[in-house]
């Protein structure tokens, strides 16, 4: 038998006691009768608040679930940020325009190319990589 279903048996047998003169009789006060009200009240109470805690730690479960998701998201668009950041910083340096700062040629030696055109848009292509699942 569940705690509920005691509960209404309970109830049930106390309205039927309450009802009969001769119990009325042997009671000792209008308060005792007050009290077992008050019990009866305070044990179906429980029941609400049993089903209110439940509801409440289901509640919880999903909001941790979703906080764990949005924690994954971040990190992921910090790294992303991270890599655009790079790429932008990069091709924002005006150092890397000028003919001086340059990177050999890989087929002419001799021919001084400045690094971006160099690059040829290579670090922005890497940091749009990682956007691909």
């Amino acid at each position: 038998m569940t705690d509920k279903e005691r509960l209404e048996e309970i109830k049930q047998r106390f309205k039927a006691m309450n009802e009969l003169p001769s119990f009325k009789k042997l009671a000792p006060t209008e308060l005792f009768f007050d009290d077992i009200d008050y019990l009866i009240q305070q044990a179906e109470r429980v029941e609400e608040l049993r089903k209110i805690n439940k509801w409440l730690e289901d509640g919880w479960d999903t909001e941790i679930k979703i906080r764990q998701i949005s924690d994954e998201r971040i990190g992921k668009l910090f790294e992303k940020n991270q890599r655009y950041k790079q790429a932008l910083e990069f091709y924002a340096d005006e150092d890397n325009y000028e003919e001086d700062n340059y990177e050999e040629d890989k087929f002419n030696m001799f021919a001084e190319t400045p690094v971006v055109k160099y690059d040829k848009g290579q670090k922005a292509r890497q940091a749009l990589e990682g956007d691909k699942p």
